[in-house]
């Protein structure tokens, strides 16, 4: 239903000219986004409808670009949201409440459930490729919808067949995608009664095969009745058409809250496509081509050149074949000969592509991302080294995984934690979160890497308190034990559950104290004991002392008769 501020136009040609204004905005970027496939990865772009098939691949000479984006996208892959171990955990923004133990529980368990949705579904393999895009055109986009049997479902799309924009905050609200679809697929999507008459027409011949173009728009929906829940009044529009075949929409619909997965990797401005190492690495890429196209010819030239020959032995038997014999009558000597030579230091030209090489893979951070990939475990130490080696690679980072973290991990878990809630999957929470908020917090490698600078301050606090303590124990004093061990093993993202909660250490420490006071008791009273003995036998000893007559004598020595 169209929004009433445009009373006069149908909800169709809205979204028909809605779109026309994002092929403006985003026209400017595409020949740069041509440019960059053609040199790193010609699959991930298509700007027209034309029909699927291989992408070529001819002016691809030398492969280092596309070797630094797969690079780049399996580093982030598995330095981010690696499958093989955890990368997010729930959290309380009470880092009193964070401890409690049935907060802990509660977390633990939604944590568990939401790491089993996302092996369930495709969401990694849509994170991988996602990555790359990032890497390549500065932009990934995906679409994360409810899926009945694997909880939600990632539809990662191809660049050149979306148009973004964005609100005042730089987060994509509204999303515009093309898609080409057969016959057959138009009919088993919509049903029958819904598509236009030239696809029933065709699906009535049995021409399955011919394809169109589908469009499909995901937006706010600014004139919806709060007060009712149907598809048609939720807070964001899915709405479907055909282009010229049809005046009335496959399907709408809408969506709970904002579906759209598109972070970025460098936003400039106000501008609603972003910036990559791929644009930044471009004339590096290109340069190899030709560095490596000159090379090839000039080895050519040196082993194969180009001869001259007298014109008699224009028609005569010749052959440049090794141990072959070529006769001529040549009374000059001069006979087949190069038509030029050529000097080229193979060396030097090897040594400038590899310099070129090099800048390349520092573009897509390739080093950064093979020491992330090839740390052992997740130790400390580990992490403490690679901050020291790659610290300014790390702070260039920085913006980067913010954008990721605010603008793809935490829209995925927040918009899955949602669909679990509301299929009923997700225990009850405790009575210590009703009302509470709950935030994410990273664990990933490449996120536990950036902390390694906390954890390394820690490390060296702690042990700068001990050095002091040895000589004057008051020093202890300054340090908040407890406190010192929930920051480290935060940093490092070791598991909640393998610090103990504050109130099962307090428990742990008060049955301690007892048993200590008990001891005392015991030993105390194990050392009066002889004491006490001789005492009662001294008090036995004045009784009777007093009871005999004989024994005043005695009383009155002590002074007591």
């Amino acid at each position: 239903m169209a929004d009433p501020r445009r009373s006069n136009e149908t909800q169709i040609n809205y979204h028909r000219r809605r779109l026309e204004e994002l092929k403006q905005i985003r026209q400017p970027w595409e020949a740069e986004w041509q440019a960059l496939a053609d040199y790193i990865e010609p699959t991930r772009l298509r700007l027209t409808s034309k029909a699927e098939g291989p992408r070529s691949r001819k002016k691809i000479v030398d492969g280092t670009g596309t070797h630094a984006y797969d690079t780049l996208k399996s580093g982030m892959h598995s330095g981010l949201t690696s499958p093989a171990r955890p990368w997010f955990r729930l959290a309380t923004f009470d880092a009193d409440l964070k401890k409690v133990d049935a907060v802990k529980v509660y977390l633990a368990a939604v944590q568990e459930k939401m790491r089993e949705a996302f092996a369930a579904s495709n969401i990694y393999r849509a994170f991988h490729i996602g990555y790359g895009d990032l890497g390549q055109f500065g932009q990934s986009c995906a679409i994360l919808v409810e899926d009945k049997d694997t909880v939600i479902r990632a539809q990662q799309l191809v660049h050149g067949r979306f148009w973004l924009a964005r609100d005042h905050k730089g987060r994509a609200t509204t999303l515009y995608r093309v898609f080409r679809w057969s016959v057959q697929r138009i009919v088993e999507r919509f049903g029958y009664a819904k598509v236009p008459t030239v696809v029933r027409t065709l699906y009535d011949t049995a021409k399955y095969g011919q394809c169109f173009d589908i469009y499909h728009a995901i937006e706010p929906r600014h004139d919806r009745d709060i007060g009712k829940i149907d598809k048609r009044n939720k807070p964001f529009l899915s709405n479907y058409w055909m282009d010229e075949a049809s005046n009335e929409l496959l399907e709408e619909s809408g969506f709970d809250s904002n579906p759209i997965i598109a972070p970025s990797w460098e936003l400039s401005d106000d501008d609603h496509y972003a910036l990559s190492p791929g644009q930044k690495a471009l004339g590096d890429i290109k340069m190899l081509q030709l560095e490596q196209t000159r090379k090839l010819e000039a080895l050519d030239k040196m082993v194969r050149p180009p001869m001259t020959g007298p014109t008699s032995m224009k028609n005569n038997p010749a052959s440049l074949l090794p141990g072959t014999i070529t006769y001529v009558d040549d009374p000059n000597r001069m006979g087949y000969r190069p038509a030029f030579e050529v000097r080229v230091s193979l060396a030097d030209l090897r040594e400038d592509i590899k310099e070129v090489q090099d800048r390349v893979k520092t573009f897509f951070f390739a080093d950064l991302f093979f020491a992330i990939t090839n740390m052992e475990g997740v130790q400390p130490r580990n992490q403490l080294e690679l901050t020291k080696r790659d610290e300014e690679k790390l702070l260039q980072l920085g913006p980067v995984l913010e954008n990721v973290f605010g603008d793809q991990l935490g829209p995925t878990i927040d918009r899955t934690f949602d669909i679990l809630s509301a299929r009923g999957e997700l225990p009850p929470p405790p009575q210590e979160l009703r009302g509470q908020e709950l935030k994410v917090e990273y664990i990933s490698a490449l996120a536990q890497a950036q902390q390694a600078v906390s954890t390394g301050a820690i490390e060296r606090g702690v042990s700068f308190i001990g050095q002091l303590a040895g000589a004057d124990p008051q020093a202890l004093d300054k340090l908040d034990r407890d406190e010192a061990i929930d920051l480290y093993m935060d940093a490092i993202g070791a598991p909640p559950s393998l610090i103990a909660a504050d109130d099962k250490v307090k428990a742990i420490r008060d049955a301690r104290a007892q048993q200590q006071q008990q001891a005392q008791s015991a030993e105390m009273a194990a050392t009066m004991a002889p004491a006490l003995n001789q005492g009662a036998q001294a008090a036995e000893l004045l009784a009777s002392a007093n009871q005999n007559p004989s024994g005043n004598a005695l009383l009155q020595q002590l002074g007591i008769g």
